[in-house]
């Protein structure tokens, strides 16, 4: 066989037929191989094996591109996983939006509105409500906490849901008042607490102290309509005791908003029909009963944009959260994938004869990007494979990370599904495309005869080469640079946050909550019982003073009403705004270190018998009485009862639902006045505060041996949870994390880089040092090529980031979006770091033998 150069010489191959090459031509002729995909396998496969420091590197690196990507998708893909019911997408939660609701948290629906509801439209196939309880279930006379929503009887055939084992709560059961108590299990807590024993239904037990049979279990996959958290039962609202108001008043009582509404969509309904068809009810609503429901609106939600609860400012950021995550993942992998491309560049480069050799040998151009395409989609499956199983581990970590505030177990699940793992394997092609196209196109233009004529000098062509080396170095070092900005702005905003007045002093406090109603006391009783319990725990050393409340600032209950002033009419168009309120003892302000400015706070004389009493926060007072006193000035809680509240002082602001919240208007009433079964014990210590949780646990076991462990937890504990700094601390840790890959990613590739360059410059520079240049002279030579390549990164990384951050500023609460000082100090660490990693192989250059840099070819 002959081949004619373009110089006009005639190069020949032996035509003696060779034993190897016929060999090896016999082996990829066998009916195995006769596939051209699993051809090009086992060839890629074959090339790999024989780099395996390169492709280990490159997988490697790939692998923390896709396990960023993989952590990233299945935390957002296991809070917002479709429900396992049939057609989970037809299935909406109705918010009620109430005129001057500033916490929107007024989001429920009176019983009697869920019928209407029900009635009026034609929209929805059901619609049916729930409420998330935490109670107490007794056992062969154990009781222990006990999670569980009470339902409408639609709740279950509404969803579409089968038992695993019993039956279900059915209507009108479930909704007739005065109903028998029965319970249908979580399939988790049935198989915790009874062992998955079938027998199980049709057992009797004790609810909040009452009996209850068991009539059923629900499906395993199935974990209630509280996302986040696993429902340990559910009980029919019908079967509800009254506890502090006569239970058929919640039945009949359209002021009774206790419920969260969800609907079923008609078949081929949009969310857009249903909501203009529900606005009209909402309308006739508001008409018939302008007292409870004049002009209350309704907002139709998909279910998963309402989790856990369907309040405004989440249904807002959600989405942005979502898109901003995704993004920086997707910038890790971006990275990541420059740098297996510098990799496969260099290799690239290498194996250049052999390209053209094969195309030499007849094979086309599309054959041999093919095959180098081939290897590259080899090393991203194997990367995403990695990638995964680093995600996983990273995703659970993260949750294991997460302290609620509060003893509520978390569900949340990352584990990979069908969209998992349909996602990674869309990760491998982009990635094995966009690391392997651009080597594959060069590799594959390769020519024998420029080969030839190169001779020994190696890189033939290099400056199109090494343009786009450098050029995807410089987008690396931007890359990092907007994830650690990105990073540092949300870290700076936790440290801010951590810093806010939050109006109470949360440190040496102690909050143990608890419902003696689990275990069936009745409001006397408990009132006995926690009055009892304040003077035990107020002898235990250590402790200064023994606070009492219905909730705790930043918990998870919120409790809101409108209120009317004295003698004030109802405006028809305006309804009265809903205002935060708690039920105090006489101690709290002093436990919580809020301070009174004006008047009294509420003290021993404020028993139930006395006259009712109410002390008002500043922002509260300005908004009501503005310019003057609000002390002696009274007014009605309509959602109570008729009676006045007469306005005894003022307290300072303080936060009540958020960290990053506005201020609030707020009031406080005595407990006495307003008794609740569910209350928190704040106890100040002089010692650290969890030092006392023992002491705590047996003062309340000796007074009752019967009482559900109490949930206790340090008031820094339960500000660093819920809506706390919860928020602020996962997402500074999810954008560092991000943000610390992305840095080495970028460091490697900046290294490799200027290292590769200086490698391919040995010869140049041991002229150099042969003719008497200064070894700091080629320090500052391989120096210079890297910091223009730095230096070019950062002004893009700037540029970029500047966009970037502007559209995540409404979840930068406490920090500006342009913050300087967070600018300038990651500009300058990542400048830092990436003028070391160019220094190391300066240095190695300078120390070049200038006779073996001469001999190297």
């Amino acid at each position: 066989m002959f081949w004619q150069g373009g110089d006009g010489m005639i190069s020949q191959f032996s035509a003696t037929p060779d034993r190897t090459a016929t060999s090896r031509r016999r082996r990829t002729r066998n009916p195995r191989y006769d596939l051209p995909v699993l051809r090009h396998l086992v060839y890629a496969l074959r090339q790999i094996s024989r780099a395996p420091a390169f492709a280990i590197a490159a997988v490697l690196t790939l692998a923390l591109g896709t396990g960023a990507n993989a952590a990233i998708f299945g935390l957002i893909d296991g809070f917002l996983r479709p429900l396992p019911v049939p057609n989970p997408d037809r299935i909406v939660v109705l918010a009620a939006e109430s005129p001057g609701d500033e916490t929107g948290f007024r989001y429920r629906f009176s019983f009697q509105a869920m019928s209407d509801l029900r009635k009026q439209t034609d929209t929805f196939a059901d619609v049916f409500g729930f409420d998330s309880r935490l109670g107490g279930m007794g056992v062969d006379g154990k009781t222990a906490q006990f999670i569980y929503q009470v339902v409408t009887g639609h709740f279950f055939s509404g969803l579409g849901l089968q038992p695993a084992a019993g039956q279900f709560i059915t209507s009108p059961l479930g909704e007739q008042p005065g109903s028998e108590l029965v319970i249908v299990l979580g399939y988790a807590y049935w198989m915790k607490r009874f062992g998955g024993d079938p027998a199980v239904v049709g057992r009797t037990v004790q609810l909040d102290g009452q009996p209850a049979r068991i009539i059923g279990v629900v499906p395993r996959d199935f974990h209630g309509l509280y996302a986040g958290t696993e429902m340990d039962g559910y009980a029919p609202i019908g079967a509800l005791r009254g506890r502090t108001k006569p239970y058929d008043q919640i039945f009949s009582d359209r002021r009774e908003r206790f419920l969260t509404l969800i609907g079923r969509l008609q078949p081929n309904v949009s969310i857009a029909a249903a909501q203009d068809a529900i606005n009209a009810v909402a309308a006739r609503l508001g008409s018939e009963y302008p007292a409870s429901d004049g002009h209350t609106g309704i907002r139709v939600m998909p279910e998963p944009l309402a989790r856990p609860v369907p309040l405004k400012f989440i249904g807002r950021i959600l989405p942005l959260i979502k898109s901003l995550l995704f993004v920086l993942s997707l910038l890790v992998l971006a990275i990541a994938c420059m740098n297996v491309t510098n990799l496969m560049l260099v290799r690239a480069t290498v194996r250049e004869r052999e390209m053209a050799v094969r195309a030499a040998l007849g094979s086309s151009r599309a054959q041999l990007i093919r095959l180098l395409l081939g290897e590259s989609l080899v090393l991203a499956m194997a990367g995403s494979v990695a990638g995964l199983i680093f995600g996983q581990w990273a995703a659970r970590m993260l949750i294991a990370s997460i302290d609620l505030g509060i003893s509520l177990p978390i569900t949340l699940d990352p584990s990979p599904d069908w969209k998992a793992f349909l996602y990674m394997a869309a990760l491998a092609i982009v990635a094995g495309g966009a690391v392997g196209l651009l080597p594959a196109l060069r590799a594959s233009r390769a020519s024998l005869t420029d080969l030839l004529h190169d001779g020994s000098r190696g890189d033939s062509g290099g400056a199109g080469r090494h343009r786009v080396r450098r050029g995807l170095v410089i987008a690396q070092v931007a890359g990092s640079l907007v994830l650690l900005i990105v990073a540092g702005l949300f870290v700076r905003n936790l440290r801010r946050a951590e810093l806010v007045d939050l109006g109470f002093d949360q440190h040496h406090l102690l909050n143990a909550r608890m419902d003696p109603g689990q275990i069936g006391y009745d409001l006397p009783h408990t009132g006995a019982f926690y009055d009892e319990l304040v003077k035990r725990l107020s002898a235990i050393p250590g402790v200064e003073s023994v606070g009492m409340a219905f909730t705790t600032p930043l918990g998870f209950v919120f409790g809101g009403l409108p209120i009317r002033l004295e003698g004030e009419v109802p405006a028809i168009d305006r309804p009265p705004a809903s205002i935060g309120f708690n039920s105090v003892n006489g101690t709290y302000f002093d436990t919580m270190r809020l301070h009174v400015l004006a008047g009294r706070g509420i003290d021993d004389r404020d028993i139930a018998t006395s006259k009712r009493v109410a002390v008002v926060n500043e922002t509260l007072a300005a908004r009501l009485w503005p310019n003057r006193s609000p002390i002696g000035h009274r007014f009605v809680i309509p959602d109570i009862d008729d009676k006045l509240w007469e306005v005894v002082g003022v307290v300072n602001n303080s936060k009540y639902i958020a960290v990053f919240e506005d201020p609030l208007p707020y009031f406080y009433v005595p407990i006495t006045q307003n008794p609740s079964f569910w209350r928190v014990i704040s106890l100040r210590s002089s010692l650290p505060a969890d030092s006392l949780s023992a002491s705590v646990q047996h003062e309340i076991s000796m007074l009752e041996p019967a009482m559900p462990s109490p949930d206790i937890h340090t008031m820094e504990q339960s500000i660093e949870g819920g809506f706390g700094f919860l928020l602020f601390r996962v997402g500074a840790m999810q954008a560092a994390g991000l943000g610390v890959l992305g840095l080495m990613l970028a460091v490697v590739g900046v290294y490799g880089i200027v290292s590769y360059g200086a490698s391919q410059r040995t010869r140049e520079i041991g002229i150099r040092l042969a003719l008497g240049g200064s070894p700091s002279d080629v320090r500052w030579l391989v120096l210079r090529q890297g910091a223009t390549l730095v230096a070019g990164g950062i002004v893009a990384g700037l540029v970029v980031t500047a966009l970037v951050t502007r559209a995540i500023s409404k979840l930068l609460y406490m920090v500006s979006a342009t913050d300087p000082i967070t600018f300038a100090i990651v500009t300058a660490m990542l400048g830092g770091i990436a003028l070391l990693a160019c220094y190391l192989p300066a240095r190695r250059a300078m120390r070049i033998n200038p006779i073996e840099a001469l001999r190297h070819e």
